[in-house]
């Protein structure tokens, strides 16, 4: 098989991952903790858009808009995680620059796609790479301020905010050379978008797998 056929048969693998995290998230929904609830909206929001993925790849012939959308999503709803849930109390630098972060993904989107008509060649966003970045730093920062509280009880979502940094980091790196190989008519580049893929079918299994398990107290709290 090739790197295309590859990262094609595993992009096809992640509707199905979702749907058993979700159907597990259903089965268990009067047992999750609040945490888990907005992982479970998150791999929904993700379904959501793998499937208007599909749909406006089917019916325009690219969906490239769809990458943008994608990371808007993201990083929205990860800002709304990290400030109001995961962080003890508003982190006002990051909830700025990820706000900078989504407006720059707008803005984006209306360069690509409305104030300009897209060509294949040209097309070179860093609207993922923008969305991974912040992220990291919003990871990065809930380390530190965990880890300067050495009693911290909530191992769960310190494993899960592990799970988020390291994802966010290795995309990035399969992200940048990505970005800058995506116009070449070599097969190299679907050698990172597989990399990509795969990392995107770890991350869904790890989330689907958190509404198999029965929170904790800390995952109450």
């Amino acid at each position: 098989m090739t790197p295309r056929e590859i990262s094609e048969l595993l992009a096809d693998c992640t509707p199905v991952i979702l749907t058993i995290g979700l159907v597990a998230g259903c089965i268990n929904f009067k047992k999750l903790g609040p945490l888990q609830k907005l992982v479970m909206a998150y791999l929904a929001l993700m379904f959501v858009t793998d499937l208007l993925s599909d749909y406006i790849g089917y019916k325009w012939g690219n969906n490239f808009i769809m990458l943008h959308i994608y990371s808007l999503t993201e990083l929205g709803f990860m800002i709304y995680l990290y400030q109001k849930v995961m962080f003890r109390k508003r982190h006002l630098p990051l909830l700025i620059l990820g706000i900078l972060g989504l407006v720059y993904i707008t803005a984006e989107i209306a360069l690509l796609y409305v104030f300009n008509q897209i060509v294949v060649k040209d097309f070179q966003p860093y609207a993922k790479v923008v969305d991974n970045f912040i992220i990291i730093l919003m990871a990065l920062a809930y380390m530190q301020e965990r880890m300067n509280r050495f009693r911290e009880q909530q191992w769960g979502n310190f494993r899960l905010n592990m799970a988020f940094l390291v994802y966010f980091t290795v995309n990035t790196v399969f992200f940048l050379p990505f970005n800058f190989m995506v116009n070449a008519s070599s097969d190299v580049k679907f050698y990172f978008w597989t990399g990509h893929v795969s990392l995107l079918i770890l991350l869904y299994s790890y989330l689907g797998f958190k509404m198999l398990k029965i929170p904790s107290k800390a995952m109450l709290a």
